[in-house]
């Protein structure tokens, strides 16, 4: 072997092991774990005891280690199953690193007055090291509006029995099956709060694919939308709803739901009237007219299919609805998206193929700006 060869070899195997000692050494490796030795002990693990998260009362956890070490509080509510995890690396545990805001990581939210079990978890320690509770006085307030959160309706969590008030009203199509408020059971829970809606029902229409749904209106004495009026950007407005799928199907129901989450926009700000909506021409004089003409203005559609197991969170950007592909209720409008013209809000359910029985439940239907909606947060 040449001189060349030899220092060519060297140079690399210097670079390969100057590479592997810089890439340890980085601030962009893995976050440290640190276990506890056999000799670790610990303070009483305790919570603060009560939580009102509208209130802003948060509860926190205290406990005092023997030794810095990597942790984790498990909470679990013993009525709604809801999860949160908290974490960190350190010799105690205060508000300083242990609060809890209400939120959660998985698909159910924590309800009012239920007990949440805490587990806190020491790395290095086998399973649970110890464990405490607490009680929520009041859950997080998932109706108030924020800049960058709106319930549909004030009453599209689907809590209340008592109706959705006078403008959000429920429908059906020439038969029977109603939509009708569903309390959680042992096997079936709603995902925020304890109950959910329920929409079942085969269609009526020459086509057989209609079936029926809810809808919203806005109140045209108010001169309001359904958005604040900063909300004018269609694609940072999102449309969010969890619908559960097909497991548990009713007896001589068909997986084949379609549920459209639909945005109607009055294109032209003007109250509808037999003047100026062919489709109120049409109607009796009994039917409750609205700023929404179907027949010459825009719907945009979240089409969302129903072919998944159990409660699933579906999102979609306004920029993303599909124009509605009936001209006689919204597919005839100035094809220009327009948030801020929004008068009417409709979950329809849709059976596809037609003629079949279908069903579906939703929860939660609600609006966010700027990102989809994310319960962890």
């Amino acid at each position: 072997m040449n001189i060349f060869k030899i220092t060519t070899l060297t140079l690399l195997i210097i670079s390969f092991a100057s590479c592997k000692r810089d890439y340890a050494d980085s601030p962009a490796k893995a976050p440290t774990n640190i276990s506890a030795s056999s000799s670790f002990t610990s303070s009483a693990f305790a919570s603060s005891g009560i939580a009102n998260f509208p209130l802003l009362i948060f509860p926190n956890f205290t406990a005092t280690f023997s030794e810095t070490v990597t942790w984790k509080i498990e909470l679990v509510g013993q009525t709604s199953h809801a999860t949160k995890t908290l974490s960190g690396t350190s010799s105690f545990l205060d508000a300083s690193n242990s609060t809890w805001y209400g939120n959660h990581d998985g698909l159910y939210f924590f309800e009012t007055g239920e007990m949440v079990t805490a587990n806190l978890i020491i790395s290095g320690k086998a399973g649970v090291f110890a464990t405490t509770t607490l009680t929520i006085t009041e859950e997080v307030d998932n109706k108030t509006a924020t800049p960058t959160f709106m319930l549909v309706n004030p009453y599209s969590n689907f809590e209340s029995t008592g109706g959705f008030s006078a403008q959000f009203s429920v429908f059906v199509n020439g038969g029977p099956d109603q939509p009708v408020y569903m309390p959680q059971s042992d096997t079936i829970a709603a995902p925020e709060g304890k109950q959910y809606m329920h929409l079942e029902g085969t269609s009526k229409e020459a086509n057989g694919f209609f079936v029926g749904g809810l809808q919203s209106r806005m109140n045209p004495s108010a001169n309001a939308y359904f958005f604040p009026t900063t909300w004018t950007d269609p694609t940072k407005i999102y449309l969010n709803i969890y619908v559960r799928g097909i497991d548990q199907l009713p007896t001589n129901n068909f997986p084949y739901a379609m549920l459209n989450f639909e945005c109607h926009e009055d294109d032209n700000l003007n109250l509808s009237t037999v003047t100026n909506c062919s489709y109120y021409a049409n109607k009796p004089a009994s039917t409750g007219k609205d700023n929404f003409c179907p027949s010459s203005e825009d719907s945009w559609v979240f089409k969302i299919p129903i072919r998944h197991t159990g409660w699933q969170l579906f999102s979609c950007k306004y920029s993303d609805l599909l124009p509605s592909e009936d001209f006689a209720n919204g597919g005839f409008g100035n094809r220009k998206l327009e948030p801020q013209k929004v008068c009417r809000v409709q979950f329809g359910m849709v059976s596809s193929p037609p003629f079949n029985r279908v069903a579906a439940d939703i929860d939660f239907a609600c609006f966010t700006y700027g990102a989809p909606f994310d319960p962890k947060k």
